[in-house]
Protein backbone atom coordinates (compact mmCIF):
# COMPACT_ATOMS: atom_id res chain seq x y z
CA UNK A 1 0.00 0.00 0.00
CA UNK A 2 1.28 3.55 -1.01
CA UNK A 3 2.14 5.99 1.86
CA UNK A 4 2.32 10.23 1.98
CA UNK A 5 5.94 9.97 3.01
CA UNK A 6 6.10 11.98 6.30
CA UNK A 7 7.98 14.91 4.06
CA UNK A 8 5.24 15.51 1.79
CA UNK A 9 2.66 15.72 4.64
CA UNK A 10 5.23 18.54 6.51
CA UNK A 11 5.76 20.47 3.57
CA UNK A 12 2.06 20.76 3.12
CA UNK A 13 1.10 21.48 6.99
CA UNK A 14 3.95 24.25 6.97
CA UNK A 15 2.57 26.03 3.51
CA UNK A 16 -0.88 26.05 4.88
CA UNK A 17 0.43 27.34 8.40
CA UNK A 18 2.32 30.40 5.96
CA UNK A 19 -1.17 31.03 4.81
CA UNK A 20 -3.05 31.25 8.14
CA UNK A 21 -0.50 33.57 9.16
CA UNK A 22 -0.88 35.92 6.41
CA UNK A 23 -4.61 35.96 6.62
CA UNK A 24 -4.80 36.29 10.73
CA UNK A 25 -6.79 32.81 10.94
CA UNK A 26 -6.10 31.15 14.57
CA UNK A 27 -6.29 28.04 13.00
CA UNK A 28 -7.83 25.63 11.00
CA UNK A 29 -10.32 22.45 11.25
CA UNK A 30 -10.19 20.46 8.02
CA UNK A 31 -13.28 17.78 7.78
CA UNK A 32 -13.68 17.37 3.90
CA UNK A 33 -12.41 14.28 2.87
CA UNK A 34 -9.81 14.91 -0.30
CA UNK A 35 -8.26 17.90 2.30
CA UNK A 36 -7.87 15.10 5.12
CA UNK A 37 -6.17 13.24 2.46
CA UNK A 38 -3.62 15.70 1.35
CA UNK A 39 -2.66 16.75 4.75
CA UNK A 40 -2.82 13.48 6.97
CA UNK A 41 -2.23 10.59 4.38
CA UNK A 42 -5.18 8.82 5.44
CA UNK A 43 -9.04 9.38 4.79
CA UNK A 44 -11.03 8.46 7.75
CA UNK A 45 -13.91 10.14 9.84
CA UNK A 46 -11.66 13.23 11.51
CA UNK A 47 -11.23 16.27 12.20
CA UNK A 48 -7.60 17.70 11.44
CA UNK A 49 -6.72 20.82 13.84
CA UNK A 50 -3.99 22.97 12.12
CA UNK A 51 -3.00 25.99 14.05
CA UNK A 52 -1.37 28.95 12.83
CA UNK A 53 1.66 28.03 14.82
CA UNK A 54 2.74 25.06 16.24
CA UNK A 55 1.74 21.02 16.55
CA UNK A 56 -1.45 19.97 14.45
CA UNK A 57 -3.75 17.29 16.03
CA UNK A 58 -5.31 14.99 13.90
CA UNK A 59 -9.02 13.97 16.27
CA UNK A 60 -10.55 10.54 15.00
CA UNK A 61 -13.53 9.17 15.69
CA UNK A 62 -13.16 6.01 13.32
CA UNK A 63 -10.66 4.44 12.70
CA UNK A 64 -7.79 5.74 15.18
CA UNK A 65 -6.11 1.93 13.75
CA UNK A 66 -5.94 2.79 10.58
CA UNK A 67 -5.11 6.69 10.91
CA UNK A 68 -2.33 5.28 12.92
CA UNK A 69 -1.25 3.15 10.57
CA UNK A 70 -1.40 5.25 7.55
CA UNK A 71 -0.92 8.65 8.42
CA UNK A 72 3.02 9.88 9.66
CA UNK A 73 1.01 12.69 11.59
CA UNK A 74 1.05 13.28 14.94
CA UNK A 75 -0.45 12.80 17.25
CA UNK A 76 -3.32 11.13 16.63
CA UNK A 77 -6.15 11.15 19.46
CA UNK A 78 -9.78 9.36 19.05
CA UNK A 79 -12.83 12.06 19.07
CA UNK A 80 -15.08 10.52 21.36
CA UNK A 81 -17.54 13.68 21.38
CA UNK A 82 -17.91 16.61 19.37
CA UNK A 83 -17.45 18.27 23.10
CA UNK A 84 -13.76 17.17 22.78
CA UNK A 85 -13.50 19.29 19.83
CA UNK A 86 -13.25 23.06 21.10
CA UNK A 87 -10.66 22.66 24.06
CA UNK A 88 -8.78 20.31 21.30
CA UNK A 89 -8.89 23.37 19.23
CA UNK A 90 -7.84 26.10 21.65
CA UNK A 91 -5.04 23.66 23.53
CA UNK A 92 -3.08 23.50 19.87
CA UNK A 93 -3.22 27.46 19.49
CA UNK A 94 -1.34 27.67 22.84
CA UNK A 95 -1.62 30.42 25.68
CA UNK A 96 -3.81 32.65 23.08
CA UNK A 97 -7.29 32.20 22.61
CA UNK A 98 -8.01 31.96 18.82
CA UNK A 99 -10.62 34.68 17.31
CA UNK A 100 -10.66 33.50 13.90
CA UNK A 101 -11.13 29.97 12.98
CA UNK A 102 -10.98 28.06 9.97
CA UNK A 103 -13.49 25.71 8.22
CA UNK A 104 -13.61 24.57 4.93
CA UNK A 105 -17.16 26.91 3.66
CA UNK A 106 -16.71 25.49 0.19
CA UNK A 107 -17.70 22.08 0.84
CA UNK A 108 -19.31 21.83 4.07
CA UNK A 109 -22.72 21.75 4.98
CA UNK A 110 -24.76 24.44 5.90
CA UNK A 111 -26.63 22.46 9.03
CA UNK A 112 -22.59 21.35 10.22
CA UNK A 113 -21.70 24.83 9.94
CA UNK A 114 -24.49 26.04 12.44
CA UNK A 115 -23.57 23.52 14.34
CA UNK A 116 -19.95 24.67 14.60
CA UNK A 117 -20.56 27.83 14.88
CA UNK A 118 -23.57 28.19 17.25
CA UNK A 119 -23.02 25.12 19.28
CA UNK A 120 -19.23 24.55 19.40
CA UNK A 121 -17.35 27.65 18.81
CA UNK A 122 -20.20 31.01 19.61
CA UNK A 123 -17.23 33.14 20.68
CA UNK A 124 -15.04 32.97 17.80
CA UNK A 125 -15.53 33.71 14.19
CA UNK A 126 -15.37 30.66 11.51
CA UNK A 127 -13.85 31.89 8.31
CA UNK A 128 -13.96 30.61 4.94
CA UNK A 129 -9.92 28.40 4.13
CA UNK A 130 -11.45 26.55 1.27
CA UNK A 131 -9.49 29.06 -1.31
CA UNK A 132 -6.59 28.75 0.84
CA UNK A 133 -6.44 25.18 1.14
CA UNK A 134 -6.88 24.74 -2.66
CA UNK A 135 -4.02 27.53 -3.71
CA UNK A 136 -1.50 25.10 -1.36
CA UNK A 137 -3.26 21.89 -3.14
CA UNK A 138 -2.50 23.45 -6.73
CA UNK A 139 1.19 22.97 -6.92
CA UNK A 140 2.16 19.54 -7.17
CA UNK A 141 5.43 17.89 -5.36
CA UNK A 142 7.66 15.72 -7.39
CA UNK A 143 6.22 13.32 -5.02
CA UNK A 144 2.75 13.86 -6.98
CA UNK A 145 3.31 14.53 -10.24
CA UNK A 146 5.23 10.87 -10.25
CA UNK A 147 1.76 9.20 -9.00
CA UNK A 148 -0.09 11.15 -11.42
CA UNK A 149 2.63 9.90 -14.09
CA UNK A 150 0.88 6.35 -13.01
CA UNK A 151 -2.25 7.39 -13.25
CA UNK A 152 -1.15 8.37 -16.76
CA UNK A 153 -0.06 5.01 -16.93
CA UNK A 154 -3.26 3.73 -16.71
CA UNK A 155 -5.06 5.70 -18.82
CA UNK A 156 -2.74 4.52 -21.85
CA UNK A 157 -3.61 0.79 -20.86
CA UNK A 158 -7.51 2.11 -21.68
CA UNK A 159 -6.30 3.95 -24.84
CA UNK A 160 -4.42 0.90 -26.06
CA UNK A 161 -6.98 -1.52 -25.61
CA UNK A 162 -9.63 0.20 -27.40
CA UNK A 163 -8.58 -1.41 -30.96
CA UNK A 164 -8.75 -4.82 -29.76
CA UNK A 165 -12.36 -4.43 -27.94
CA UNK A 166 -14.21 -2.28 -30.44
CA UNK A 167 -16.57 -3.60 -32.57
CA UNK A 168 -19.82 -2.65 -35.03
CA UNK A 169 -23.07 -3.06 -32.86
CA UNK A 170 -21.45 -3.17 -29.77
CA UNK A 171 -23.24 -0.45 -27.56
CA UNK A 172 -21.42 2.63 -25.93
CA UNK A 173 -22.19 1.32 -22.69
CA UNK A 174 -21.19 -2.61 -23.35
CA UNK A 175 -17.52 -0.82 -24.43
CA UNK A 176 -17.41 1.66 -21.24
CA UNK A 177 -17.79 -1.71 -18.98
CA UNK A 178 -15.09 -3.16 -20.80
CA UNK A 179 -12.63 -0.52 -20.51
CA UNK A 180 -13.39 0.46 -17.44
CA UNK A 181 -12.47 -3.56 -16.43
CA UNK A 182 -9.19 -2.64 -18.00
CA UNK A 183 -8.60 0.13 -16.16
CA UNK A 184 -9.52 -1.45 -12.72
CA UNK A 185 -7.17 -4.32 -13.68
CA UNK A 186 -4.40 -1.50 -14.06
CA UNK A 187 -4.69 -0.63 -10.83
CA UNK A 188 -7.56 2.63 -10.80
CA UNK A 189 -9.68 3.19 -8.01
CA UNK A 190 -12.30 4.53 -9.97
CA UNK A 191 -13.06 6.84 -7.05
CA UNK A 192 -13.53 10.35 -8.28
CA UNK A 193 -13.78 12.87 -6.21
CA UNK A 194 -15.14 16.87 -7.11
CA UNK A 195 -15.18 19.51 -4.86
CA UNK A 196 -18.32 21.92 -6.84
CA UNK A 197 -21.55 21.21 -5.54
CA UNK A 198 -23.64 18.56 -7.18
CA UNK A 199 -21.02 17.62 -9.84
CA UNK A 200 -21.47 14.02 -10.66
CA UNK A 201 -18.51 12.09 -12.50
CA UNK A 202 -18.23 8.59 -13.52
CA UNK A 203 -15.35 6.91 -15.30
CA UNK A 204 -16.02 8.77 -18.13
CA UNK A 205 -17.79 9.92 -21.78
CA UNK A 206 -17.72 7.00 -23.95
CA UNK A 207 -19.95 8.84 -26.50
CA UNK A 208 -20.19 8.39 -30.64
CA UNK A 209 -21.69 9.84 -33.24
CA UNK A 210 -24.48 11.62 -33.35
CA UNK A 211 -25.04 10.77 -29.14
CA UNK A 212 -21.75 12.49 -28.35
CA UNK A 213 -23.20 16.07 -29.43
CA UNK A 214 -26.31 15.40 -26.75
CA UNK A 215 -25.46 17.98 -24.14
CA UNK A 216 -26.35 16.86 -20.37
CA UNK A 217 -26.50 19.02 -16.74
CA UNK A 218 -23.03 18.85 -16.01
CA UNK A 219 -20.50 22.02 -16.88
CA UNK A 220 -18.55 19.62 -19.33
CA UNK A 221 -18.30 20.57 -23.52
CA UNK A 222 -19.40 16.93 -23.90
CA UNK A 223 -22.55 14.88 -22.25
CA UNK A 224 -24.45 12.21 -24.00
CA UNK A 225 -27.80 10.83 -22.92
CA UNK A 226 -26.61 8.17 -19.91
CA UNK A 227 -28.93 5.16 -19.42
CA UNK A 228 -31.40 6.93 -16.83
CA UNK A 229 -32.50 10.10 -16.11
CA UNK A 230 -30.91 9.19 -13.02
CA UNK A 231 -27.84 10.34 -14.38
CA UNK A 232 -28.34 11.62 -17.52
CA UNK A 233 -24.46 11.65 -19.20
CA UNK A 234 -22.00 9.24 -20.74
CA UNK A 235 -22.16 6.35 -22.73
CA UNK A 236 -25.64 5.22 -23.52
CA UNK A 237 -27.61 2.00 -25.48
CA UNK A 238 -26.56 3.51 -28.77
CA UNK A 239 -24.66 0.56 -30.52
CA UNK A 240 -21.47 1.86 -32.65
CA UNK A 241 -21.50 1.79 -36.51
CA UNK A 242 -18.54 2.10 -38.57
CA UNK A 243 -17.75 5.64 -40.45
CA UNK A 244 -18.26 7.66 -37.35
CA UNK A 245 -16.12 8.92 -34.60
CA UNK A 246 -16.07 6.85 -31.10
CA UNK A 247 -15.59 9.24 -28.26
CA UNK A 248 -13.66 7.90 -25.42
CA UNK A 249 -13.14 10.01 -22.60
CA UNK A 250 -11.96 8.70 -19.06
CA UNK A 251 -10.92 9.65 -15.80
CA UNK A 252 -8.52 7.26 -13.74
CA UNK A 253 -7.73 7.03 -10.20
CA UNK A 254 -4.15 6.13 -9.10
CA UNK A 255 -3.86 6.10 -5.43
CA UNK A 256 -6.59 9.28 -4.91
CA UNK A 257 -4.35 11.28 -8.19
CA UNK A 258 -6.14 11.61 -11.24
CA UNK A 259 -5.86 11.50 -14.97
CA UNK A 260 -8.21 12.86 -17.51
CA UNK A 261 -7.75 11.90 -21.00
CA UNK A 262 -9.74 12.07 -24.59
CA UNK A 263 -8.47 9.74 -27.51
CA UNK A 264 -10.74 9.22 -30.79
CA UNK A 265 -10.94 6.49 -32.46
CA UNK A 266 -12.77 4.96 -35.54
CA UNK A 267 -14.28 2.41 -37.51
CA UNK A 268 -13.69 3.10 -41.09
CA UNK A 269 -13.75 6.36 -42.46
CA UNK A 270 -14.14 9.25 -40.40
CA UNK A 271 -16.62 12.35 -41.48
CA UNK A 272 -14.68 14.79 -43.00
CA UNK A 273 -15.84 17.45 -40.86
CA UNK A 274 -14.85 15.53 -37.58
CA UNK A 275 -11.37 14.63 -39.29
CA UNK A 276 -10.63 18.61 -39.93
CA UNK A 277 -11.76 19.52 -36.60
CA UNK A 278 -9.74 16.80 -34.90
CA UNK A 279 -6.62 18.57 -36.75
CA UNK A 280 -7.62 21.35 -35.54
CA UNK A 281 -7.15 20.32 -31.76
CA UNK A 282 -4.21 18.53 -32.59
CA UNK A 283 -2.70 22.02 -33.87
CA UNK A 284 -4.67 23.72 -30.04
CA UNK A 285 -2.39 21.28 -28.55
CA UNK A 286 1.19 21.96 -30.34
CA UNK A 287 0.76 25.49 -29.63
CA UNK A 288 -1.11 25.50 -26.49
CA UNK A 289 2.43 23.38 -25.36
CA UNK A 290 4.76 26.29 -26.43
CA UNK A 291 2.84 28.89 -24.80
CA UNK A 292 1.61 28.09 -21.71
CA UNK A 293 4.79 28.89 -19.33
CA UNK A 294 4.93 29.32 -15.61
CA UNK A 295 4.11 33.39 -15.10
CA UNK A 296 1.45 33.24 -17.88
CA UNK A 297 -2.26 34.27 -17.09
CA UNK A 298 -4.85 31.58 -17.15
CA UNK A 299 -7.28 34.08 -18.87
CA UNK A 300 -5.63 35.44 -21.31
CA UNK A 301 -4.41 31.68 -22.20
CA UNK A 302 -8.67 31.14 -22.58
CA UNK A 303 -8.79 34.31 -24.90
CA UNK A 304 -5.73 33.04 -26.78
CA UNK A 305 -6.92 29.28 -27.44
CA UNK A 306 -11.06 31.18 -28.34
CA UNK A 307 -9.47 33.29 -30.69
CA UNK A 308 -7.59 30.56 -32.39
CA UNK A 309 -10.58 28.32 -33.02
CA UNK A 310 -12.72 31.88 -33.97
CA UNK A 311 -9.61 31.77 -36.65
CA UNK A 312 -10.25 28.35 -37.54
CA UNK A 313 -13.73 28.68 -38.30
CA UNK A 314 -15.21 26.50 -35.19
CA UNK A 315 -15.79 29.24 -32.84
CA UNK A 316 -19.92 28.22 -33.10
CA UNK A 317 -19.16 24.62 -31.83
CA UNK A 318 -15.94 24.91 -30.02
CA UNK A 319 -16.42 23.64 -26.12
CA UNK A 320 -20.82 23.23 -27.07
CA UNK A 321 -22.82 24.97 -29.51
CA UNK A 322 -25.59 27.06 -28.94
CA UNK A 323 -25.87 28.40 -25.60
CA UNK A 324 -24.00 25.62 -24.01
CA UNK A 325 -20.64 26.18 -24.82
CA UNK A 326 -18.47 26.42 -21.51
CA UNK A 327 -16.38 28.99 -20.66
CA UNK A 328 -13.12 26.90 -19.98
CA UNK A 329 -10.72 24.80 -22.04
CA UNK A 330 -8.57 23.39 -18.85
CA UNK A 331 -9.22 22.73 -15.30
CA UNK A 332 -7.23 21.73 -12.78
CA UNK A 333 -6.63 18.01 -11.93
CA UNK A 334 -4.87 16.39 -8.63
CA UNK A 335 -6.95 14.70 -5.88
CA UNK A 336 -9.64 16.38 -7.37
CA UNK A 337 -11.39 16.48 -10.74
CA UNK A 338 -11.97 20.87 -10.35
CA UNK A 339 -8.56 22.01 -8.66
CA UNK A 340 -7.10 25.11 -9.42
CA UNK A 341 -5.83 26.38 -12.00
CA UNK A 342 -8.75 26.55 -14.45
CA UNK A 343 -8.09 27.84 -18.08
CA UNK A 344 -11.16 29.63 -18.24
CA UNK A 345 -12.67 33.15 -18.97
CA UNK A 346 -12.10 36.19 -16.48
CA UNK A 347 -9.30 33.72 -14.12
CA UNK A 348 -6.24 35.86 -13.32
CA UNK A 349 -4.02 33.07 -11.77
CA UNK A 350 -0.79 32.48 -12.89
CA UNK A 351 0.56 29.09 -13.48
CA UNK A 352 3.56 28.27 -11.69
CA UNK A 353 5.68 25.29 -11.91
CA UNK A 354 4.35 21.85 -10.35
CA UNK A 355 0.86 23.15 -11.15
CA UNK A 356 -1.36 20.31 -13.24
CA UNK A 357 -4.59 20.67 -15.38
CA UNK A 358 -6.04 18.40 -17.71
CA UNK A 359 -6.42 20.76 -21.12
CA UNK A 360 -9.35 19.16 -23.31
CA UNK A 361 -10.14 21.68 -26.79
CA UNK A 362 -13.17 19.72 -28.29
CA UNK A 363 -15.75 20.73 -30.87
CA UNK A 364 -18.55 19.19 -31.06
CA UNK A 365 -21.18 19.02 -34.15
CA UNK A 366 -24.67 18.67 -33.56
CA UNK A 367 -26.06 15.43 -35.45
CA UNK A 368 -22.12 14.25 -36.52
CA UNK A 369 -19.98 13.61 -33.32
CA UNK A 370 -17.37 14.96 -31.74
CA UNK A 371 -13.58 15.71 -32.07
CA UNK A 372 -11.81 16.11 -29.18
CA UNK A 373 -8.11 15.87 -27.63
CA UNK A 374 -7.20 15.69 -23.89
CA UNK A 375 -4.23 15.40 -21.54
CA UNK A 376 -2.90 16.00 -18.20
CA UNK A 377 -0.20 18.41 -18.32
CA UNK A 378 2.32 19.20 -15.71
CA UNK A 379 3.40 22.93 -15.74
CA UNK A 380 7.44 23.06 -16.17
CA UNK A 381 10.43 25.53 -16.22
CA UNK A 382 10.18 24.92 -20.18
CA UNK A 383 6.42 24.80 -20.83
CA UNK A 384 4.36 22.13 -20.73
CA UNK A 385 5.21 18.35 -20.05
CA UNK A 386 2.22 15.82 -20.89
CA UNK A 387 1.40 13.15 -17.97
CA UNK A 388 -0.55 11.01 -21.03
CA UNK A 389 1.57 8.56 -23.19
CA UNK A 390 -1.23 7.26 -25.46
CA UNK A 391 -1.21 8.02 -29.43
CA UNK A 392 -2.59 11.64 -30.40
CA UNK A 393 -3.68 10.28 -33.32
CA UNK A 394 -7.16 9.69 -34.56
CA UNK A 395 -7.10 5.91 -34.81
CA UNK A 396 -9.19 4.74 -37.81
CA UNK A 397 -9.30 0.69 -36.97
Amino acid sequence: MLKVPAREIADRIVALQSLLLENDVDAAVIRQNADLYYFTGTVQDAHLIVPAAGRPVYMVRRSVERAESQSPLRPIVPLASMKELPPAVFDACGARTPRRLGFELDVLPTNAFFFYDEQLFPKQRIVDIGGLIRQVRSVKSPWEVDVMRRAGDISRAVADAVPDILQEGMTEFELAGELERVSRKAGSLEIIRTRTFNMEMGFGHILSGPDAAVLSYTDTPTGGPGTSPAFGQGPGARRIRADEIVNVDTMVSCHGYLNDQTRNFCLGRPPSEILEAYRFVQSVHERFRVLAKPGSITGKLYETVLRWADEAGWAAFFMGWNDSRVTFVGHGLGLEVDEFPFIARGHTLALREGMTFAFEPKVIIPDVGIAGLENTYVVTEAGLESLNTASEELLVL
